[in-house]
């Protein structure tokens, strides 16, 4: 019937929004742990603040910009992460080039 069609469409595009934004997600996590290989945490660090950068790209992974969205409290990390995100280009590339998106919010904190 038109209506199990309908469904079955239905289902099968859930299921690759699912696996789309699972890649999504993994690529992100490589991109973050990337950036968090090169990060070097300043002595005595308060708590887990979380710094949020707004990261343009291009598709090769190079790094055009890193604004610093929301400050963490601690300047002292906020700058130590703005370094690894320039020292981490070019960031790592989604393994579906239509995944690619040229402008990331990435979220740290020291002890994630």
């Amino acid at each position: 019937s038109d209506r199990a069609q309908a469904e079955a469409r239905a289902r099968a595009k859930a299921q690759a929004d699912a696996a789309a934004a699972a890649a999504q997600a993994d690529w992100i996590r490589r991109i973050q742990a990337k950036i968090r290989g090169n990060v070097i945490l300043p002595p005595d660090l308060p708590g887990n603040p979380e710094a949020v950068f707004e990261v343009v790209q291009l598709p090769t992974g190079e790094i055009l910009d890193a604004r610093l969205a929301k400050s963490s409290g601690v300047k002292a990390y906020d700058d130590a992460v703005a370094r690894a995100i320039v020292k981490s280009s070019p960031l790592p590339r989604p393994e579906r080039a239509e995944q690619f998106s040229r402008t990331l919010t990435l979220r740290f904190r020291p002890l994630d």
